[in-house]
């Protein structure tokens, strides 16, 4: 072996060896994770309060695995929206220490900002530090430093955390009654009012699946608007229908519900699938689950709201 290959392989040995060196530094010690803000696991978690300064309390409650908001109105949360919330709780804060009650006024504490309740435990939000931006935050007698992430979720409107989901999941529809139109369930059959042949059995159960799955973008307090019409939905096993005021937006189609005095946003293009019986097109004759031909006003018994076997 000559004095080049003998050269090589030692600045090859000593590359892995500066390599293996900074990769598992030895004699240094990884810094210690920081804690998350509570023990509480997300299961474990069936009451939340949000108590913030001039404006509502909101209170959501777990309730046969569903969340629901008690306050300031009593109805269904947006189960997506409180596990996204609850996940981010197991988050590492960014440091912490404990805190004396003299102290308190100088992280904005003394009045804090904002104040989480999970079951029995209090978590309370003070002021930003000024150079980073990262929020103060106090459990029992230890200040948290956090990102603002979590802050900025529990400061939104309590509309906010309403479920966007036009339906109950459990919804079984059994009439819908449509501005141009009546769809009646019969003998596990749609029938169609006023009669079109044009209109398909699956053109009927893809507008009846439509309600059923419609979620809005967002839900507001309604505002004042010029109605162009009225939907109203009959499910089993309630003694009402469900009734949706249509307002005339050229930017989004708007359903109010008078009775919960909510407004449910949908992009345009939803006015169509909500809203409209498509026709069949020429020379195509409408099939069923199975392949079979049907008629226009019958929809199979295998279907969302009648499953095969009831």
């Amino acid at each position: 072996m000559n004095k080049r290959w003998v050269l090589n392989l030692g600045l090859l040995i000593l590359i892995i060896t500066l390599g293996l060196f900074a990769w598992f530094k030895p004699g240094i010690k990884p810094s210690p994770v920081e804690p998350a803000l509570t023990t509480l696991k997300a299961a474990d978690i069936h009451d939340i309060e949000i108590v913030r300064p001039d404006a509502p309390h909101i209170k959501l409650q777990r309730q046969n695995n569903r969340w629901r908001m008690l306050a300031p109105r009593d109805v269904a949360a947006d189960g997506y929206l409180v596990k996204a919330f609850l996940d981010s709780l197991a988050a590492p804060t960014l440091r912490h220490f404990k805190v004396e009650t003299a102290e308190l006024d100088k992280f904005g504490l003394a009045k804090p900002q904002l104040q989480l309740r999970l079951n029995d435990s209090e978590i309370d939000f003070g002021t930003t530090e000024p150079l980073g931006g990262n929020r103060y935050v106090k459990v029992g007698d230890t200040l948290y430093l956090t990102t603002g992430e979590l802050f900025y979720r529990l400061s939104h409107d309590a509309l906010w955390w309403v479920d966007k989901q036009l339906l109950p999941a459990d919804a079984h529809i059994t009439a819908l009654q449509l501005p141009n139109a009546t769809l009646t369930l019969q003998n596990g059959k749609w029938q169609l009012t006023p009669a079109n042949p044009a209109i398909s059995a699956d053109a009927i159960q893809k507008l009846v699946d439509a309600w059923h799955d419609a979620r809005a973008l967002s839900v507001l307090t309604p505002e004042a608007g010029r109605s162009s019409g009225e939907a109203a939905i009959q499910l089993a096993g309630k003694a009402q229908p469900l009734r949706f005021e249509i307002l005339d937006n050229p930017d989004f189609l708007i359903l109010v519900r008078p009775d919960l005095k909510l407004e449910y946003r949908f992009e345009q293009d939803q006015r169509r699938a909500l809203l409209e019986l498509q026709p069949t097109r020429a020379g195509k004759t409408a099939t069923g689950h199975n392949g079979a031909k049907e008629s226009p006003d019958a929809r199979t018994a295998g279907s969302r709201n009648h499953p095969p076997g009831h």
